[in-house]
């Protein structure tokens, strides 16, 4: 242990600095022969993040991928709206993520899940202190006349307060909407099932989701309360996600229409390769560990933005450097619309576009990061930045091939089952694409389907003719 408090990983040394590792993260070969997917680029975080994370594995055998994926999305949540990155001059981002963790039951998705929130949930618990208090102000006051207010010295009119969080449990858009009217600086959907989340969309109306599309964008929309005649807009509406999932249950909440209408690709998603469960350690880990990411969450959440003429809080803006952009747009050029020429799925082209999205996000989230830990500066993207954001892009991806085939186990079956069945004995390619655009089908994937024989369902008579079997 070091005197400043940071742990060092006794297995995993890592040198502190600029927080670049030259040593690209390794994939290897399983026994089966297959690619396994890579490790998550740990290089990203600044060392003092680093060191938790190491400890977290070494003391309580949390799983890497999740400890990190879920650190790095309540980091990009503490920062909230505070700070932001123009890439073009139309392009403005800020660290939005939606973020699912994928593994089998009691594979360990939820301790890290719950240590990463924990700060967040503590700053939580003291604001709710505090608006108690206030509640209890404005209850006395709201029941005094106009001349016990005048004696008391207090003022004829008093605005009810508002309640302060950052984490939201209660998802519903209506509670949502309310919780980022009071909270400018945006909130955090913790779910540790994210079917709790997702099953309730469109239970009442057919707008749940819609919503949730448009605030991965951070877009301004208004809301109207029909119930109470409020009408509420919100300028820079600030939300992230994260929450876990058990591999069947893929196909159900992110296949079908979802792939289609690029919800899916919203979510990054990790899977790591677990086949077993996280065994314990008898000894423990020193407190400090813990208490540096509760420090270094409190130093996230303490920086105000500056405020413009009319009062309201405007972001902390980062321009990407030179070097820094045209390495970003090398990554584009060369590696992800090489991704999109090459492939006729819709999923994966989806999948490239929110790429480019979370590439930019990510630049300002590792930027800050540093930042905060004191390994760089707070003015623009460095090129190492960018350079790190590649790999940690490059990581969500091969995560998203490994989803994929998950994803249509669990779903894709039962729709092409449903597709059969709507289809006449004998079909044309043109009516079964027909038939399955309405199933949430892509055109890429029932024309896939036929070429491979339908699963052995399926016969070719001739070109673009086919009969059932």
């Amino acid at each position: 242990m070091k005197a400043n408090g940071y742990y060092n990983h006794p297995r995993f040394p890592l040198e502190a600095g600029c927080g670049l590792i030259e040593e690209d993260s390794i994939a290897f070969t399983s026994d089966s022969g297959k690619t396994a997917v890579i490790s998550f680029p740990l290089e990203i975080f600044p060392k003092a993040i680093r060191d938790i994370i190491e400890a977290l594995e070494e003391y309580e055998n949390y799983n890497v991928d999740f400890t990190a994926a879920s650190f790095l999305t309540v980091f990009a949540a503490a920062m909230g709206n505070t700070w932001s990155v123009r890439f073009m001059t139309g392009w403005i981002s800020r660290p939005i993520i939606y973020m699912v963790l994928v593994g089998s039951p009691s594979c360990g998705k939820t301790p890290p899940l719950q240590q990463a929130v924990a700060p967040l949930l503590k700053l939580d618990g003291e604001y709710d202190m505090i608006y108690c208090k206030e509640m209890e102000t404005y209850r006395q006051w709201e029941r005094m006349s106009a001349k016990q207010r005048e004696k008391h010295s207090l003022p004829e009119a008093m605005k009810m307060p508002q309640r302060k969080c950052h984490v939201v449990v209660d998802s519903t858009v209506e509670a949502l909407i309310g919780a980022l009217r009071d909270n400018p600086r945006g909130v955090l959907i913790y779910k540790d099932e994210i079917d709790s989340l997702l099953s309730n969309f469109n239970r009442y109306n057919g707008s749940d989701e819609g919503y949730f599309l448009s605030l991965f964008s951070g877009t301004p929309f208004k809301y109207s309360r029909k119930s109470s005649n409020e009408h509420i807009f919100l300028s820079n509406p600030y939300c992230s996600i994260i929450g876990s999932t058990q591999p069947g249950r893929l196909g159900e909440q992110f296949g079908g229409k979802r792939m289609m209408n690029g919800f899916s690709s919203r979510f990054l998603k990790v899977y790591p390769e677990i086949d077993k469960m996280p065994s314990w350690n008898d000894t423990a880990m020193p407190d400090s560990v813990l208490e540096e990411w509760g420090r270094i969450i409190r130093k996230v959440v303490t920086v105000t933005p500056s405020t413009d003429q009319e009062g309201k809080a405007t972001s902390i803006e980062l321009l990407f450097s030179q070097e820094a952009k045209l390495r970003v747009i090398q990554w584009k050029d060369e590696v992800n619309n090489k991704a999109y020429a090459e492939t006729d799925s819709d999923a994966v082209r989806a999948l490239c576009g929110k790429l480019e999205t979370y590439l930019v996000r990510f630049c300002l989230i590792i930027q800050i990061m540093h930042c905060i830990c004191g390994e760089s500066g707070m003015d623009k993207i460095e090129p190492g930045t960018a350079e790190l954001a590649i790999r940690l892009t490059e990581y969500f991806r091969n995560m998203e091939s490994r989803i994929a085939p998950e994803i249509e186990t669990g779903i894709l079956d039962n729709r092409f089952t449903e597709l059969l069945g709507n289809l006449r004995d004998s079909f044309t390619t043109a009516e079964a694409v027909r038939e399955a655009l309405q199933l949430g089908i892509s055109e890429s994937s029932v024309k896939r389907f036929l070429r491979d024989g339908g699963r052995g369902f399926v016969k070719k008579k001739s070109h673009g003719c086919y009969r059932k079997i």
